[in-house]
């Protein structure tokens, strides 16, 4: 039974958020999924209160840890030393990825280095700033690491850790009841064609 953490901090992005955690929730019988924070309650941009299973800390012993985001919130949390020294995360063991502006918790954390990067589009000016040019594109995988950009980029992230945990069959599971009717071969082609162009 694997575990898939997924780090929250207060004014987290909902729909980042929910999308990722009911895609994820689908799925019982070969992974559980625990919500980590610095507190027992989260809440988000839009005012949605949010439980979380443990502490952050939890997420160096996850299988998968995966970053919300959260243009206020994720400001907040880099600057939050009980968050960000929590977390020591070890990309040889775990798979790590990121939606949105979840990427830069993954850059101050040093997993990023030396990497390519994607985030939401009205973020990608914070990382030219910081020398670095982001990728125009929906996901970004190298090795453990992914990046994804753009709120329903969930689709893509949490396509690759089915993919990576399992394969292909996983992954097509965990999405059926959310691809539109009378499109899931269009779906299916676009979500694996996107995957097998991320790896760089």
């Amino acid at each position: 039974m694997y575990t898939i953490a997924i780090v929250i901090f207060d004014e987290f992005t909902d729909i980042d958020y929910f999308l990722m955690r009911d895609i994820f929730g689908r799925e019982k019988q070969n992974w559980q999924v625990k919500v980590l924070g610095t507190k027992p309650e989260h809440v988000s941009t839009l005012g949605q209160a949010v439980k979380t299973d443990g502490p952050v800390a939890l997420a160096n012993d996850a299988d998968v840890v995966v970053f919300s985001s959260g243009y206020k919130g994720v400001s907040a949390a880099l600057a939050n030393s009980d968050f960000m020294d929590a977390l020591q995360l070890n990309p040889q063991k775990q798979l790590i990825g990121s939606i949105c502006s979840g990427a830069f918790i993954l850059h101050k954390l040093g997993l990023l280095d030396g990497l390519k990067v994607t985030t939401h589009p009205d973020a990608m000016g914070r990382f030219r700033d910081m020398g670095i040019e982001p990728e125009n594109t929906p996901i970004v995988i190298q090795g453990n690491i992914a990046t994804a950009g753009g709120c329903l980029s969930a689709m893509y992230l949490t396509g690759w850790v089915a993919q990576r945990l399992f394969d292909d069959e996983k992954r097509r599971n965990i999405h059926r009841q959310l691809i539109p009717a009378g499109q899931e071969v269009q779906f299916e082609t676009l979500i694996a064609q996107t995957l097998a162009d991320a790896y760089v």
